[in-house]
């Protein structure tokens, strides 16, 4: 990773060492943590992330403060969150595959936004679909007898084809892993990284240990948390800077705090729901189904502002 705050760097570094190391000295105890680690990451960092997207889209989509231009705004965004919410509660396979469709192409996109330089088009693509199916593709399978029984909750059911997939999770691990470690070092011979090589390779290697031998909750709150959030709240605040207003984490968290509460009321909401319905009361899946429903709309805000950046830097 390459932040604009050197700390969020080290932060990642230093969190995903004490993980890897924890993993192996303490396993038992890291598992008895792992639910609370992730329910505080998502909430600390995790949902504030994308509680400004109302600000940020007013200055990528140059809307205003006018009656109009804010019911649209709104009005959009909650209709996107209502769909996938939709989908979870009436298709929830289908809530599951495109859940992780869209954090496939989001984490490959934000971390191929700040790694790469110098990238055409088709190369980023490439290298940010790789990373994305790597991170998604490991916290799935590296460990199956955590993760499945987290999916079969989500997912009201579980079918044949999931154990097929438990039984070849080695040989999954290995396909998700391949296409990202080809990817990274074709760039790193073109000069694409926008590292040293031996920061990148540090960097790479850091992370593929933290999937493949911490428990998952614990591995998928530290990459969302510090790896993506903060990546992106760092790229937020400089593209506030830009924009010549300054946007500090004091003022960031104030301006976050109302649409952090919805969310979390959402998640009660949800709880509720799957109550209703006689989903059972699986908090660890609901959590993601928030994720999922929140993710959806903040990345189409994220890659509008991302393609501002973009657009601005070559002007």
């Amino acid at each position: 990773m390459k932040h604009k705050q050197k700390i969020i760097d080290l932060s990642c570094l230093f969190l995903a060492i004490i993980a890897i190391g924890m993993s192996i000295i303490l396993p038992d105890f890291l598992i008895y943590i792992a639910p609370f680690i992730l329910f505080f990451s998502v909430v600390i960092l995790g949902i504030p992330h994308g509680a400004i997207d109302h600000i940020i889209a007013a200055k990528v989509y140059g809307l205003n403060s006018s009656l109009k231009d804010t019911i649209l705004f709104y009005g959009l965004y909650l209709l996107v969150m209502l769909i996938v919410g939709v989908l979870w509660i009436f298709f929830p396979l289908g809530g599951l595959l495109f859940f992780l469709l869209i954090s496939i192409y989001h984490f490959g996109q934000a971390d191929g936004v700040s790694l790469l330089k110098g990238y055409s088009r088709t190369e980023m693509t490439l290298f940010s679909w790789s990373r994305g199916i790597m991170i998604i593709g490991l916290i799935l399978f590296a460990h199956p007898y955590i993760s499945f029984p987290i999916i079969t909750a989500a997912i009201r059911a579980e079918p044949e084809w999931l154990n097929t997939l438990y039984q070849q999770h080695q040989m999954l691990t290995v396909a998700a892993l391949v296409p990202y470690l080809w990817m990274s070092f074709r760039m790193m011979l073109k000069n694409r990284i926008n590292l040293p090589k031996s920061a990148f390779a540090s960097e790479s290697l850091v992370i593929v240990l933290l999937f493949l031998l911490v428990h998952p909750l614990v591995s998928f709150a530290i990459y969302f948390a510090l790896w993506h959030s903060a990546g992106h709240i760092s790229e937020m605040r400089a593209y506030f800077k830009q924009q010549g207003e300054t946007l500090s984490v004091l003022r960031f968290y104030k301006l976050a705090t109302p649409f952090t509460i919805i969310s979390l009321l959402g998640l009660v909401m949800l709880f509720y729901l799957h109550q209703a319905f006689s989903l059972g009361e699986q908090m660890i899946s609901l959590l993601f189904i928030l994720i999922s429903v929140l993710t959806l709309p903040h990345m189409i805000v994220v890659d509008k502002m991302f393609q501002n950046k973009t657009t601005n830097a070559d002007n």
